[in-house]
Order: structure tokens, then sequence, then C-alpha cells
């Protein structure tokens, strides 16, 4: 049950969340956000192919003009199934489910906050910085308006709840193994990138957090934690890692927009002066006061912490110092060489500065750290110096408000992006050789036809990863069909045992089958590989444990000294 106190402070949480979130409750997420009308596309095709009967669509049939995409054997899928489930939720209360879709990271990520904060503070700090961590700018302004980036918006939750799972399996609290498994398999069902940049962190926070004697067993238990969340989270995982070379990273860093250069914050007279009306330089340039304000902000926490904790405290002061202070680094130029010679790095991260995850993570700590063991003399200074940033971080929300209003022109055309519904990942897995324009044309065409010769060719089923045609030829050839070559399609004569051969077709980047003459029975499919399989009852073994641990699992007592 929760107490009458525990309910205040998570409503407080709550209508500060309404606040900060109402833009998007009401009008939605801006218009001219960087992933908006992709996260539009990918989870409305992604729902429609669920309530369809596909469990689990990884294949988007009808993206890209209905040529297909590939992008769920790689992308992330919670965000498209809490959508899902919206969907069907707003049938009876008739409100908008991607609208509360969007707007739900946002809340969970303070109310994660406030369990993590409550294991170091009361409950009123951990109720101010619940909220300090929903409204720090590159969280709320950047990430969750500007860019509207769902996925890492979702990392922003499981990271506090993670350390907030981590700290009771150090203090051997029933059911937290458990615990710690579904939020570490949740941030990796959200975002990979991030997950990457905090994987350490939890261990680190073992080590330092339990008592001396533990040390080693607590990180050692933390770390099979964090494994048995790696096993519920195989059934997307293990495909994600196959198809990974299929729909490489390095195809989308290699563009120009990608260099490092382009990325960098600049800490100079660039925070001033803009040479350019170019939006991203103005979009960098807000990031740069948003880490500005934070390291402010966390500067002067981790003054008053170090000089207010006790001896053992300070430890975990001085590492979430040291994490925000990597983290910092790593937006930096001094990072340039790092980023220019380590290119599996720039491949995995794309932009160096969503080391601002950690940035607020380290700094929200420090924030209840701080408060948590400041002396009352002291209290007015800090307060007035925290409030002054604080107010600056409101003004930046605020000034969201009108960016609604602004009418938002439509992009020019663009060669390069005629077939694709802001599909981020299209020009990462589209074939060498692919002219959109062609794949546009032919997307307007039959579903499957001869490229050449006399034939005729009958659509018997058209589904995600399967399709059934009918071939009619004396001669046979090949056959185009409107989606998207992808490698792992195969073809096969019903009745026959050899596979038929599958090629691309340029310039449309289609797929094509040679089918031999006369009648013939064809299917098309992309078949579950093993990755799928092998993830999928890894999953469902490693859900079990932790349902059963979460019923069964108890701690004998500790003996006292």
């Amino acid at each position: 049950m929760v107490s009458e106190g525990k309910r205040l402070h998570i409503l407080s949480i709550l209508a500060a969340a309404i606040v900060l979130g109402l833009p998007t409750l009401l009008y939605g997420p801006l218009v001219d956000g960087h992933d908006t009308y992709e996260h539009l596309n990918f989870t409305r095709h992604f729902g429609e192919q669920f309530w369809g009967g596909e469990a689990y669509p990884r294949w988007l049939i009808g993206m890209n003009h209905g040529l297909g995409s590939p992008t769920y054997f790689v992308f992330p899928p919670l965000p498209a199934y809490v959508y899902a489930l919206l969907q069907f939720a707003a049938k009876i209360p008739h409100f908008n489910a991607f609208n509360v879709a969007t707007f739900l990271p946002l809340l969970c990520s303070g109310l994660c906050a406030f369990l993590w904060l409550g294991t170091m503070a009361n409950k009123q700090i951990a109720t101010l910085g619940a909220v300090s961590y929903m409204l720090m700018p590159y969280h709320l302004v950047i990430d969750f308006y500007r860019r509207c980036a769902i996925p890492e918006c979702w990392a922003f939750v499981w990271m506090p709840l993670v350390l907030y799972f981590t700290v009771r399996v150090t203090n051997r609290k029933p059911r937290a193994f458990a615990g710690l498994a579904i939020a570490f398999a949740l941030m990796i069902y959200s975002h990979l990138v991030t997950l990457a940049i905090f994987f350490p962190i939890p261990l680190a926070v073992a080590y330092l957090q339990s008592p001396a004697g533990r040390k080693a067993i607590s990180v050692i238990r933390v770390f099979l934690a964090l494994g048995l969340g790696v096993g519920v989270s195989a059934v997307y995982l293990f495909s994600a890692l196959v198809n990974a070379k299929y729909i490489p990273a390095s195809r989308l860093v290699s563009r120009k927009f990608y260099q490092i250069p382009n990325q960098i914050l600049d800490f100079g007279k660039g925070l001033f002066i803009s040479t350019t009306g170019d939006a991203w330089v103005h979009f960098l340039q807000t990031v740069s006061w948003a880490v500005l304000s934070t390291g402010v902000f966390t500067a002067v926490c981790a003054f008053v912490a170090l000089k207010t904790t006790s001896r053992d405290e300070k430890k975990i002061v001085v590492f979430w110092i040291a994490v925000c202070c990597f983290a910092t680094l790593m937006m930096t130029k001094l990072s340039s060489p790092i980023w220019i010679h380590f290119h599996k790095l720039r491949e995995a991260v794309q932009f160096p500065w969503r080391f601002n995850a950690l940035l607020c993570l380290g700094s929200t700590g420090l924030f209840a750290l701080c408060l948590s063991n400041m002396p009352r003399n002291w209290s007015r200074t800090v307060f007035a110096l925290l409030a002054l940033i604080g107010v600056s971080w409101w003004f930046a929300y605020v000034h969201v408000w009108p960016e609604y209003r602004v009418a938002v022109p439509p992009a020019p055309p663009n060669e390069q992006h005629l077939i694709s519904e802001h599909d981020g990942w299209l020009l990462s897995w589209l074939a060498d050789g692919t002219n959109q324009r062609s794949s546009l044309i032919a997307s307007q065409g039959p579903q499957a036809r001869f490229k050449e010769g006399d034939g005729t060719v009958q659509v018997i089923t058209w589904k995600a990863r399967h399709i059934d045609l009918s071939t009619d030829s004396d001669t046979g050839g090949w056959i185009m069909i409107n989606q998207f070559y992808y490698p792992t399609w195969n073809a096969q004569a019903i009745g026959k045992t050899s596979p038929l051969d599958v090629r691309v077709s340029l310039p449309e980047g289609l797929l094509e089958i040679k089918v031999p003459p006369g009648k013939q029975e064809i299917k098309v499919e992309i078949p579950r590989s093993r990755a799928e399989l092998w993830g999928m009852w890894l999953s469902a073994l490693c859900t079990l444990i932790c349902i059963f641990l979460c019923l069964n699992f108890t701690h004998p007592p500790i003996a006292q000294v």
C-alpha cells in the first residue's frame, strides 16, 4: 500500500509532468520536431500490423508508399507497443493515443527518478529532484519537444529505475534481482545507444554503495541481474544484432551531416553569435546552452555535497562528479580525436551530445545529495543559486509554447526522400544504385509483374514477410514485386526443393525473383531466423525466471554483528 504522504508526492510529480507536457497532450509533438513524423509513421504501421494479428511486426509492409521497411528488425519496439496498446484503450474515452504515448515517458521518468532519489534522500527532496530531472533542458526542451526522440525519452525512464533496483540488490531486498533484470530489459527495448553509454554506471554504483566485504558479491549479483535482463530482451536484441550488418550505421555516419565538426558543441563565441541562419547550427547552440546551464547546476550541487557529506558518501559524490565531467568532455572539442579515430564509437552513438543523458542523471543524483546534507546557514544562498538556474529552465520550457503557433512550411522536394515516409534509416539499408524516383513510379504499378516477355502474375497472399503468387508464363523469367529488396528475402516454387534466384531490381531497389516456365505457385517470404527463434525462447524462459523470483525469492535474514 502507498502511504498518504507518498501518494501526495506522486501526485505532485504527476501534476508537474502534466504542466510540462501540456503542449504535447493538447496539440501533439511539434510539427517540425526532428523525429515527429518518423515515429508517427513507424508506430502507425506497427499498430496496424499488431492489431491485424502480428504479435511482433518487424517488416512494415505498408511503409514507404507500400514498398516496406525492415526498420523493426533493429529498431527498439517498446514505444511502438505502448502506442499500439493505447490505441485500444483510446477507443472508449477517445483520447489521442500518439499524444499520450509521447507524454508517458516524461511522466514515468519523474516517477522513476523519485524512486531512485528516495534511496539517498527524504521524500521531499526526492520529489524536488524528480521534477528537476523532468525539467532539465536537454531532457524536456531538446529531447522531448525539439527532437521528439521518443525512444531516448524512454531511456530517461529506465536509467533511474535501473539504479533504484541496483541499490536494492546491494541491500539484498526481496524481488530486487528480478526488478533490476526487467528494468534493464525495458531499457534495451527502448534505446540501445543510451544503454551503451549508461551500462557501466549500475556496476559502479553497486561497488561504491555496498558495505566493505560485500562489494564483490554485490557487483556479481548486479551483473547477473543485468545478464538476466539481456535474456528477457533477447526476442528483440538477438535479431537486432544479426540484422545490424544489413542496416549498417556506418552508411549513415559517412554522410557529411554526421561528421564530428558538425556535431561537437561550441562553448566559445558560438554560444552568443551565430554566423549562419542554418537551423542545425541554431539547434547545436541550444544544446550548448543546455549543457552550460546544467553544468553550472551540477557545479553548485557538487560543491555543497563535497563540503557537507560524510566520508562514506563522498565516494558516491565524487563518482557522480566524474560521470558529469566525463559526459561534458565527450561533447566538447577536446574529445574530437576520440570520435575521429574510434569509428565504431561514432557509428554507435552518432551524436556526441547524446552524452547529455549521463549529465542529466549525474546532476540529479548530486542535487539530491546536496539538499539532503546541506546545513541551514547555507540554504538561502544555495537555494537562490539553484532557483536562478531553475528559472532559466522554466523560461526555456515557456518558449516552447509559441512554437506551436508558428506555421511550418512544407519541406522542399528532395530527390533522396521521394519514397521515404520519414524513414530515418532508409539510406542505410536501401540497395546501392537505387533511384527513389524510379521506386516511386514502380510503387504505382501492379504489386507483382513480369519485367520482360509474356506472362501473368496473380497475388494470392500479401502479408508482411509473406507473399504468395501464382504465375503463368511460357518462358519464365524475372518478376518484380513491390517490396524493397532486403537480403533475407527468399522464394520457392511449391513442390520444388531448390530455392529460386532472388536479386535486387535496379534502379527501383525492389525485389526480383526468377520463376520457371509454366504455371507455378510461388512462396516469397522473410522466414524467421535462428536469431528470432532462439531470442523468442530465451526471452520466454528468462521472463518465467523473473516471475518465479518475484513470487518466491526471499533472502534469509542478515545476522547482526
